[in-house]
């Protein structure tokens, strides 16, 4: 059974690649389908994850997985303990207490928490204490504004991914910043790959995949 998979790299400040984000896909056009998101984040997980060998598909390093509240809510993310992902948990998701807990569960398990397209509320500080990573998307959150948070991110060790890099320049503000990581156009589009799965969800089975290719922008 064949199917579509993005891979975005994930960047340090000397280029090299650490970590992937996969994205859903369901055909070559390389952009998040009409689908319900809930319903891409479990077919992503267990198409993928579970049925497939992902490590191969991103060179045996880290991926980032976009979860939904209701995904991180059922405990989705618990199916993939002994896989290295970053939970990330997507912008749309509100700081309430039973996603709080939730998280400080998936935390006491071992996992890497990210929060995606992050924009700055007193709502969230209860969270700074569970969250490894922020990803701020400069087309939302300036440079001006990722600075004034420094101090407070650095405080909870919380490291910085700045996402949405189309230009060398907005990488070097970025690299003043001294974000961890760095993510967009710049280094590479979203590529989309046929990846082979196997339909019997046995986790061990050979996986081959191509990337075809990512003329248009995905998300």
């Amino acid at each position: 059974m064949l199917s579509y998979i993005a891979k975005q790299p994930i960047l340090n400040s000397t280029r090299h690649v650490v970590a992937y984000e996969l994205l859903y896909r369901d055909s070559l056009e390389n952009t998040f389908p009409i689908i319900n998101a809930e319903i891409a984040t479990q077919r992503l997980v267990h198409e993928h994850l579970l049925s497939s060998n992902i490590n191969k598909l991103v060179d045996n390093k880290p991926y980032f997985i976009n979860f939904t509240e209701q995904s991180i809510l059922d405990g989705l993310p618990h199916k993939l303990i002994n896989k290295p992902i970053v939970v990330e948990v997507l912008e749309d998701v509100p700081p309430t207490k039973a996603i709080l807990k939730a998280l400080k569960q998936l935390k006491t398990m071992g996992f890497t928490i990210a929060l995606d397209d992050f924009i700055y509320s007193e709502d969230w500080l209860p969270f700074f204490g569970v969250v490894d990573i922020i990803k701020f998307d400069i087309t939302l959150t300036s440079f001006k504004e990722i600075k004034a948070l420094k101090p407070l991110l650095a405080k909870h060790e919380i490291s910085i991914l700045i996402e949405k890099i189309e230009t060398e320049r907005q990488f070097k503000q970025a690299q003043n910043l001294q974000s961890t990581y760095f993510q967009g156009y710049l280094f590479s589009e979203p590529e989309i790959v046929l990846n082979e799965i196997n339909s019997r969800d046995t986790p061990t089975t050979q996986m081959t995949s191509a990337i075809l290719y990512a003329h248009h922008r995905g998300t």
